[in-house]
């Protein structure tokens, strides 16, 4: 998948982070071979930020288009990168070009599968790496190498089985940039939606949400990765397999449930684009076309 020589890029277009737990991350990443040039002033804040729009937006922009970076890996998720969605408006995005991120991540990722960027790794943030299960670390360090995909295990929500192109992220996200110009088409897509902290009335109206504004239009099925803090209360006659079945019920696709994706210890990586197949409780995906082999 590293075509192109040079390091990755390691940008921070959303929240602000820990450093120690960045040189962390990068430790590990620079151990497996992997060549990692972070940009300067990283650690800037603005607010909740890692610096103001503009600087995290530069960043980025630069990350995205100059020459002599292999790929680009975001150091944190948590939120600021769809207040840069604008900047990247007019330029030069490349098609070459891994970029690696989860969580906040998926509003950047719905601007740039729209343009044609990428390719787009849904995977752990270097912030998040070394809290990431043994094995899907290796996972995304093999993918970044050229590996093939995986199988992920879970559980039918909803039964049947599908197949298309692979999608999605974090489900607040993905309603957060509904009725804007960023807002995900997910026709023909097996589109994955993962959460945390956010109660069960919460998800509902999201999935709702998507529904409403067409999101969910033409979808081929749902792949529902963890959803961390997000448990009704003890005493509800409820699931959250139950939410998401009934939400889902009409569009008469099936669902898989419990994927190790998402915001806890497993967060198996997943390419945006590569062909999917859902049913019998598991995702397989491999990637296709340009992807496939890119080293």
């Amino acid at each position: 998948m590293l075509t192109q020589p040079g390091p990755i890029a390691v940008v921070a277009p959303s929240h602000a982070f820990d450093p120690e737990r960045l040189r962390r991350g990068m430790a590990l990443a620079t151990q497996a071979g992997l060549s990692l040039l972070p940009f300067p002033d990283l650690e800037q804040r603005h607010r909740y930020f890692a610096g103001t729009d503009a600087h995290r937006g530069a960043q980025l922009v630069s990350a995205l288009t100059d020459d002599g970076y292999s790929a680009v890996w975001m150091a944190r998720g948590g939120s600021g990168a769809m207040r840069l969605l604008e900047q990247l408006q007019g330029k030069r995005l490349r098609a070459d070009r891994p970029v690696i991120g989860f969580s906040d991540v998926t509003a950047l990722f719905s601007a740039l599968h729209a343009r044609g960027a990428g390719p787009l790794v849904h995977g752990p943030v270097l912030h998040s790496l070394e809290g990431t299960d043994p094995t899907d670390r290796q996972h995304l360090l093999d993918l970044l190498v050229g590996k093939p995909g995986a199988t992920l295990q879970g559980a039918t929500w909803r039964p049947g089985s599908a197949e298309g192109w692979l999608c999605g992220g974090n489900l607040c996200v993905l309603a957060a940039l509904c009725g804007t110009p960023w807002q995900l088409k997910a026709r023909g897509a097996i589109l994955v939606l993962e959460e945390i902290g956010e109660h069960p009335y919460r998800i509902d109206r999201m999935l709702q949400q998507l529904a409403y504004s067409g999101v969910l239009d033409g979808v081929a099925g749902v792949a529902v990765g963890e959803l961390i803090d997000c448990d009704p209360p003890s005493s509800a006659d409820y699931t959250l397999r139950d939410v998401f079945a009934e939400r889902l019920a009409p569009l008469g696709i099936p669902v898989v449930g419990q994927l190790p994706i998402g915001h806890g210890s497993r967060n198996s990586a997943f390419v945006w684009g590569a062909t999917a197949r859902l049913g019998d409780g598991q995702l397989t995906w491999e990637a296709a076309g340009p992807i496939k082999g890119m080293v």
